[in-house]
């Protein structure tokens, strides 16, 4: 990319020839074009090429140049150009105004063959690092667009290559990720935690690919022990194989510490509670939830008990809470079989309605059990927890008929 045209906007006759002269022997191999009435500049604004110098006398005979100047700025906000104003008479008022309308440089007539190169002298310099600015650009673009189009590929065969390996690994996952979705916006105010455990989901059982066949169906947790010794290498079997993607970092991070207990006993770094990427504990009580789930023929209520049973052990109990009002809100139009689940506000309790799940406090305190139905005692002690604390996500109710 080169200068493709030098622009004289001068109604002066003698003098635009002589500027047109002293820019022909300057730039020998580039094309001018002349223009000194409004109807002929703005014709010209339809045929303008791009990177090119702009030479304008302030003062034409039917137009304003500073006007001119505007204008290209407003037309072309993102084209390369350096744009030079010459001003009859000493007054430094009319410079600073070009300078304030988007001039590069101004000078003062008469004008000086001197004068005139120095300009274009820094013309071509900064027209010349304008373009290269604008070429590097380019490139960093074409290369950040290739490396997220790689990174994509690894994803999707990486994924293709666990949906191959494990069984039911695609349903798997796509449950995952939903309830991952919904509990994590409901956690975090971040959107880019939302967004990483989404593609996280995607990928929860790439630590056991390089499983033998046999172990391979195999939780790599139980009870919050490794299933067997083998299972030990599951995150590093994530490490070695996520590492490779350029800028995956973060999801490598998160996939590397699903198996960590709450309470510190996990691997493979033995952290504990807040330690723990969010993500990660998220994904944990999906992915658990999923093994308990076929473990016990489908019972979501017993896949709950499960996970609540080792709450704050192995895992953090607000999501258990939450994955709990997750299922409530998947039931909202009902299900074969199952009542109609409805979220209720607090002010809208009334005796004998029941509630369908059960209500947590921010601490981690049961305030009422699901099944309950609802008395003046006990929409007495909803209402008068602790604020301090507060109820926990929302309340479900059963719908009455």
């Amino acid at each position: 990319m080169e200068i493709q045209k030098i622009y004289i906007f001068e109604d002066d006759l003698i003098q635009a020839t002589f500027v047109n002269n002293v820019v022909s022997k300057f730039f020998p191999n580039i094309g001018i074009k002349q223009a000194g009435k409004l109807v002929d500049i703005v014709d010209l604004f339809g045929k303008l090429q791009f990177p090119s110098i702009f030479i304008i006398d302030v003062f034409l005979e039917d137009a304003n140049g500073i006007n001119i100047l505007k204008k290209i700025k407003q037309l072309f906000p993102n084209e390369i150009y350096f744009s030079i104003v010459m001003t009859t008479g000493d007054d430094a008022s009319i410079g600073i105004q070009a300078l304030k309308a988007g001039a590069d440089d101004f000078f003062h007539k008469p004008i000086q063959t001197e004068n005139l190169i120095t300009r274009l002298l820094n013309a071509k310099k900064f027209i010349s690092e304008k373009i290269n600015a604008k070429e590097l650009q380019e490139k960093v673009s074409n290369l950040l667009e290739e490396n997220a189009k790689n990174k994509e590929r690894m994803i999707t065969l990486i994924s293709e290559f666990q949906n191959s390996k494990i069984p039911k690994a695609d349903k798997l996952t796509e449950s995952i990720k939903n309830a991952a979705f919904w509990i994590t916006q409901r956690l975090s105010e971040n959107p880019e935690e939302i967004e990483r455990v989404t593609l996280a989901s995607k990928l929860a059982f790439v630590g056991k690919l390089f499983l033998t066949e046999s172990q391979i169906h195999l939780p790599v947790m139980t009870n919050g022990f490794v299933t067997n010794e083998s299972m030990n290498k599951a995150p590093i079997y994530t490490q070695q194989l996520l590492s490779q993607i350029p800028g995956f970092e973060d999801i490598t991070n998160i996939l590397v510490h699903i198996y960590e207990n709450f309470d510190g006993s996990g691997i493979p770094d033995k952290m504990k509670t807040w330690e723990i990427p969010l993500e990660s504990r998220v994904l944990r009580v999906a992915i658990d939830f999923e093994y308990f789930l076929e473990k016990n023929q489908g019972k979501e209520s017993k896949a709950i008990e499960l996970l609540f049973n080792e709450a704050h052990r192995l895992y953090d109990f607000r999501i258990i809470a939450y994955y709990d009002q997750y299922l409530a809100s998947l039931n909202m139009k009902g299900k074969t079989g199952h009542t109609r689940e409805n979220p209720i506000l607090i002010s809208e309790l009334t005796p004998n309605m029941i509630l369908s799940r059960n209500i947590f406090t921010q601490s981690g305190l049961k305030l009422v059990g699901a099944g309950t139905r609802l008395t003046d005692e006990t929409i007495y002690k909803i209402l008068n927890v602790n604020k301090e604390d507060g109820i926990l996500g929302s309340i479900f109710i059963y719908e009455q008929k």
